[in-house]
């Protein structure tokens, strides 16, 4: 059946040819002994907030867990670090993975831009101790880009879970010394990577710069063994779909000019896919650039180009979506290798994207590929429609995004010492536009994948259910 629905799809495409106070983005690094110092403090605890990004630039989320006999699901926000005369916002708490605990969630909103706050949440201990958030440009901004941190590496050893968290750590402390001006971080999946232990996400929370720094997570593979994804996270516009199960959903989310589109690309269900881009693009149809955001390596280097289910499955799914919607750049991770396509429209390449270039008005989207955290990838060659490869398999890397005025600059930066490794440079001149015929032949010719989709994740069930889990 696989076989056959690979064959058809391949049909389509040819068709369609704090705990902390006062997070410091200058200091947040640790040495070693700190960390495990720090590490082991935390380690049996599970209530760390995770800082989320919110709606839009004006809003920012929080989520934490608290003793269900006390829990208040409340955020104090001032101007001020003595907190007086603060603003009081109220969420709402659902139940938690165990009995003993719920699951707080709160959204912050009325943020002005380059300004600074003070907060608290309400935690087992009462109110928390006083963390600061500064704001920063609602225009022009910068983003960071890390991706398969996966704290517990292939394991659930906290030993290596440990180690993780010191690597996770030392990369976001290099990122952000270098880069103090990050509005938020997108995590392209593969947070953690058991996805069933408390652990895995308490010690995803432990870097200080965490309370200061907004998070916007995909769900990757890892994440997809477990459920606890849906405890621990806080995403706005998140789009549970028609056909979507059990920890399925997509998200999406909007800062200044910029629209992310966020998929679950361990569902195939095509239908709920294309429904949420409609709906998050029509929502906003100002948008000056359009993100996309999936786990697994769609044009991205090593395996991924002799990965069937990838390169023909999943890129039925995606790749009309993103041409569909003139999708900018799509940011990418799964094979632990660091790449970037040329331009890519109808799963060809349209045009040649070098690193340190300049391009106007390019047709078709690039895909950029994170390495990863807790390990990083064995390189097996390069496919035609790489544009970069990275072949040092021992450094961790991380990438920013620089939205200024009508350019989008992507520079990817070793995670040890910021050395420059690959940049490329996008300006707009030009509003998106409607690409009639076509676009009509794009959607109805989708209808087909959306009816394989349907057909493919029953029999993807039943897969996951017999091996016990998303690989």
């Amino acid at each position: 059946m696989k076989r056959f629905l690979s064959v058809a799809l391949a049909i389509v495409l040819i068709l369609q040819i704090s705990v902390f106070a006062v997070a410091d983005f200058t200091s947040p690094n640790l040495t070693k002994a700190e960390w495990d110092t720090l590490y082991n403090s935390l380690k049996d605890d599970n209530t760390l907030p995770m800082l989320c990004v919110g709606a839009d630039e004006t809003q920012v989320s929080l989520c934490w867990h608290a003793d269900k006999a006390t829990a208040k699901a409340e955020v104090k926000l001032a101007d001020n670090a003595n907190m007086s005369n603060p603003t009081v916002y109220t969420g709402e708490t659902t139940p938690a993975e165990n009995d003993e605990q719920v699951v707080c969630r709160v959204t912050v909103d009325g943020l002005k831009e380059n300004s600074t706050y003070y907060y608290q949440w309400y935690s087992d201990n009462g109110w928390s101790e006083v963390c600061k958030y500064e704001t920063k440009s609602f225009g022009d901004h910068k983003a960071l880009v890390i991706g398969d941190i996966q704290i517990g590496g292939q394991t659930d050893s906290t030993e290596v879970q440990s180690q993780n968290g010191y690597t996770w750590n030392s990369v976001l402390a290099e990122a952000l010394s270098k880069n103090p001006d990050a509005a938020y971080m997108v995590s392209p999946g593969d947070n953690t990577s058991t996805g069933q232990t408390a652990a895995e996400w308490q010690t995803l929370l432990m870097p200080e710069a965490l309370r200061e720094l907004p998070l916007a997570l995909a769900i990757g593979n890892h994440d997809k063994k477990g459920m606890m994804y849906n405890y621990y996270t806080n995403m706005p516009n998140e789009y549970f779909g028609k056909y979507f199960e059990g920890l399925d959903r997509d998200f999406w989310f909007r800062y200044g000019d910029v629209l992310y589109l966020v998929f679950d690309a361990c569902s195939p269900s095509a239908a709920d896919h294309m429904a949420m881009a409609k709906e998050a693009v029509e929502a906003n149809p100002d948008a000056k650039w359009r993100i996309g955001v999936m786990h697994q390596a769609l044009f991205g280097p090593g395996y991924s180009a002799l990965d069937a289910e990838t390169m023909i499955l999943l890129n039925a799914v995606f790749s009309p979506i993103f041409d569909s919607f003139d999708v900018d750049l799509v940011l990418t991770g799964h094979s632990h290798l660091q790449g970037r396509s040329h331009f890519i429209y109808e799963s060809s390449v349209v045009g040649k994207a070098e690193s340190g270039k300049t391009y106007a008005d390019p047709r078709g989207t690039v895909y950029l590929n994170t390495n990863a955290i807790c390990d990083q990838g064995a390189f097996s060659g390069s496919a035609n429609y790489m544009a970069y490869n990275f072949y040092d398999n021992d450094v961790t890397t991380y990438t920013t995004l620089d939205f200024t005025g009508d350019t989008l600059k992507i520079e990817t930066r070793r995670g040890d010492n910021s050395e420059l490794l690959d940049s490329l440079t996008l300006k707009k001149t030009k509003d998106f536009k409607d690409n009639g015929i076509l676009q009509k032949l794009h959607r109805f010719v989708y209808k087909f994948v959306e009816f394989l989709g349907i057909v493919y994740q029953k029999i993807d069930n039943v897969v996951v259910a017999i091996r016990g889990g998303h690989f």
